[in-house]
C-alpha cells in the first residue's frame, strides 16, 4: 500500500471513526450522566479509572459529557488534529470507563475508543502512517479472537454442539422480559430449531477464532468481513443485542480498500491530506 493510499485510507477512517464517535456520545449524553444519581457506594472504578478514590465531581463528568461529542466532531472534519484527537480519545475514554464504573460492563464501545486512540496517536506520526491502519485492523481482529476465546475458556469444546448456545439466547431473551426490555420475537423459534443450533455454535467460532485470516490479503478481509457482518446481523435478530459500530461497517473498516470513499468525504475531512495544519507537528 502506497503512503498516498495509505493517507487516503487514514483520513476516511478518521472521519468514520470519530463522526461514529460524536453521533454515539452525543445520543448516549442522558445514560453517560446517570452517575449523578447513584449512590457513592455504588462505585466501582474499572479500568484505566481503577485508581480513582471516589467519583468524580458532577461539574467534571457533565463537562467530560459535553466535550466527547463536541471534540470527536472537530476531530472528524480535521480540524486541529493535533488538539481534537488527543481530547477525542481522552474523553471518550473516561466517559465510557466512567460509566463502566457503576455496577455493569458495557463493551460495545471498547473497540471505539481504542480505534480513536490510535488515531489520535497518528496525529503526530512524522512519517509513513500504515502502522496506524495495520493496527486499527489488528485491534478489530483481536476483540474478536478475544471473545471467541473467553467462550472456550467458560465452556470449553462442549460450545460446539450448540447446547451453551441454546442456553445462553434463552437465558438473555427469558431477563429482558422479565424485566421489561426489548426481547427477540424470533428467539422461540430460532430455539425451537434444534438441528441449527449446532452449526451456529460452529459458525460463531469460525468468525471469532478465524479473524485473523483476515489480515492475509483484501480478498480473504473481505470474505471474513461478510461473515463478521452476518454474525452481528444473527445476533441482532434473535438475541435483540444490537453492536451499531460494527453492524455500520465502521469497525470492518480498517481492513477494507475505504479510501475508495475519500470523494465522498466532506471538502474539510477530504482534505486532511493535504492541508497545512493537519500535518504531523515540526
Amino acid at each position: 500500500m502506497s503512503a498516498d493510499v495509505t493517507e487516503r485510507r487514514l483520513a476516511v477512517l478518521r472521519f468514520l471513526v470519530a463522526a461514529y464517535a460524536a453521533v454515539w456520545s452525543a445520543v448516549r449524553a442522558p445514560a453517560l450522566l446517570d452517575p449523578l444519581a447513584f449512590a457513592d457506594r455504588r462505585f466501582d472504578p474499572v479500568g484505566p479509572l481503577g485508581l480513582l478514590d471516589g467519583p468524580l465531581p458532577d461539574l467534571v463528568l457533565i463537562g467530560l459529557v459535553i466535550a466527547t461529542p463536541v471534540s470527536c466532531a472537530v476531530f472528524a472534519l480535521g480540524r486541529f488534529p493535533t488538539i481534537s484527537g488527543p481530547v477525542a480519545a481522552f474523553a471518550f475514554l473516561v466517559v465510557t470507563t466512567y460509566r463502566n464504573s457503576w455496577g455493569q460492563l458495557f463493551h460495545t464501545e471498547n473497540l471505539v475508543a481504542l480505534h480513536l486512540v490510535v488515531l489520535a496517536v497518528a496525529a503526530y506520526t512524522r512519517s509513513d502512517r500504515r502502522w496506524a491502519v495495520d493496527a486499527m485492523a489488528v485491534l478489530t481482529v483481536g476483540t474478536y479472537v478475544v471473545a471467541g476465546v473467553a467462550k472456550l475458556r467458560i465452556s470449553g469444546l462442549a460450545w460446539l454442539d450448540g447446547d451453551v448456545l441454546r442456553h445462553q439466547i434463552a437465558f438473555d431473551n427469558a431477563r429482558k422480559e422479565l424485566l421489561g426490555d426489548v426481547s427477540s420475537p424470533f428467539a422461540g423459534w430460532f430455539l425451537r430449531q434444534g438441528w441449527l443450533l449446532g452449526p451456529a455454535a460452529v459458525a460463531t467460532m469460525v468468525v471469532e477464532l478465524g479473524a485473523p485470516l483476515a489480515l492475509l490479503g483484501r480478498r480473504w478481509a473481505l470474505g471474513w468481513s461478510v461473515m463478521a457482518f452476518g454474525f452481528h446481523v444473527a445476533i441482532t435478530v434473535f438475541m435483540a443485542i444490537l453492536f451499531p459500530y460494527q453492524l455500520l461497517g465502521v469497525a470492518l473498516a480498517p481492513l477494507l480498500p475505504m479510501e475508495r470513499l475519500v470523494q465522498w468525504l466532506p471538502r474539510r475531512s477530504r482534505d486532511l491530506t493535504e492541508a497545512p495544519e493537519i500535518k504531523p507537528v515540526e
